[in-house]
């Protein structure tokens, strides 16, 4: 029920209200700004945190725990350089494996003892067939959703700004005809893909344009590969709302596996460029921005932007009689 079209309508004045609270913080801050710290990373955990019941003295830690899973990809890749930059990363990501888990495993058993209306108690009394999901199973519940419901949306909201400024003539499009909202984030997620890939496992011997894949076979789908496809996206590195196919992205997946939360994500991006383009119209990328060294997500971790255009200054307010 939490991702259907009725439990999401109820969701809008709760993403309204923290949209325009961070917006007013960025202004506070301004004119020059970290859009990803200040709006990208802040809306979609707090939205997550909404549906999943998270109190809110907790969802700093949450916070934390996304940022050490972020990191533990380049870890594996480049370990010297990692120990060399922060020689105590072993061990503290040992403990904020711990500490995630170990507090999933404690709002899992409470929700148990004293349901809510939220999504975690859905999770937690969940069964399959008539026995309770293992403990092994809730974890891993609990670290997909607190990993795929937030970093994803985090990435499509900077991805999306640093795209405005690379195709100004888009963005007046938008300005001109705000209904254009919708295609313009459909294409966003297509060049931006939040997330680059995934790994399935083939269920069958099959064969894939003459490449035989042999049951049991791990295989990866390269999403943003998919979605600069030139046979199906004509001038592929080119940002084109006005697209025939543009909302035929892979952005959310496919079939049986597409993002069951594809819905959120929808209504928290729209809400938020709404917002962002009435507020400020000439936001703009500076150019400056820091992309973690991932392959499975698009890591946005920083993004320099003007809230009021290349050279904008904040605008100063004349008093009238």
């Amino acid at each position: 029920a939490f991702f259907f079209p009725a439990y999401i309508e109820t969701l809008k004045e709760r993403v309204g209200k923290k949209i325009d609270d961070l917006l007013d913080n960025m202004e506070r801050q301004g004119p020059v700004v970290d859009f990803a710290k200040l709006f990208s990373i802040e809306l979609p955990m707090f939205t997550l945190c909404e549906m999943l019941g998270v109190d809110e003295e907790d969802r700093a830690d949450i916070i934390k725990w996304m940022h050490y899973l972020e990191l533990a990809p380049q870890f594996i890749t480049h370990p010297f350089r990692m120990l060399l930059a922060e020689p105590s990363f072993p061990f503290r990501f040992e403990k904020i494996l711990h500490d995630m888990f170990s507090y999933g495993e404690r709002v899992m058993a409470d929700r148990i003892r004293n349901p809510r209306e939220d999504l975690l108690t859905t999770i937690a009394n969940a069964t399959l067939g008539e026995k309770p999901l293992s403990q092994s199973y809730l974890d891993g519940s609990w670290l997909l959703i607190i990993f795929a419901g937030n970093d994803t949306t985090r990435n499509s909201l900077s991805g999306t700004i640093r795209l405005l400024t690379e195709f100004p003539e888009q963005r007046q499009m938008v300005l001109d005809d705000p209904s254009l909202i919708e295609r313009m984030s459909h294409e966003a997620l297509r060049m931006v893909s939040p997330v680059m890939h995934m790994r399935r496992t083939a269920m069958e011997d099959t064969e894939i344009s003459g490449q035989r894949i042999a049951k049991d076979e791990k295989v990866i789908m390269w999403y943003g590969a998919a979605n600069r496809d030139p046979s199906v996206f004509p001038n592929p590195d080119q940002f084109d709302m006005m697209r025939d196919n543009v909302d035929k992205h892979l952005a959310f997946g496919h079939g049986v596996h597409r993002c069951l939360g594809n819905r959120v994500a929808q209504l928290q991006l729209k809400m938020a460029y709404e917002r962002i383009l009435e507020r400020f119209p000439n936001i703009y990328w500076t150019g400056k921005q820091k992309i973690e060294p991932i392959i499975l997500v698009h890591a946005i971790s920083s993004l320099q932007v003007n809230l009021y255009g290349k050279d904008g200054k904040r605008p100063v307010m004349v008093a009238t009689s």
